[in-house]
């Protein structure tokens, strides 16, 4: 079974020294790896390609065979490291806390235990008042495109 620390490391290693950095991997017991990546910037195509060669110089598919997957973390995926929380300062957020309640605001600032949003009341749509969340109390955390 091929190492996700392997890869992780292969990944960080690849990075290091720029504006992209990864955010998961996943195997599954059939050998499919997938690599979910993100950038302080944009992500692209390209970026994904290279990775993807890079992390195929490693293993032998004659000695194990795996599926390979380099992806962008994507819009509407929830957010997983503090880089993306930083990332997307300004921008508005939808939380779930483990109470099964949702909170609608922008992302106002990030700390290291935590992040600030400025919610909106629902009806109206303004800003009703800053609430700083533990990442501890976050559920979930996704990013609100606006179109």
């Amino acid at each position: 079974m091929i190492d996700k620390l392997k890869i992780q490391g292969i990944v960080e290693d690849f990075f290091q020294d720029s504006d992209k950095f990864l955010v998961e991997v996943k195997i599954t017991p059939q050998n499919k790896i997938m690599v979910f990546i993100d950038g302080d910037n944009d992500i692209t195509i390209s970026d994904c390609a290279d990775l993807s060669k890079h992390i195929e110089t490693f293993f032998d598919r004659d000695k194990e065979d795996f599926d390979l997957e380099v992806s962008s973390a994507g819009v509407g995926k929830p957010l997983q490291v503090f880089r993306q929380y930083l990332k997307n300062i300004g921008r508005n957020i939808v939380v779930s806390t483990p109470d099964n309640k949702k909170l609608y605001g922008k992302l106002t600032r990030v700390e290291k235990n935590g992040i600030e949003i400025e919610l909106f009341n629902k009806k109206t749509s303004k800003e009703e008042k800053n609430k700083f969340i533990f990442f501890k109390e976050i559920r979930e955390a996704k990013i609100k495109a606006v179109f």
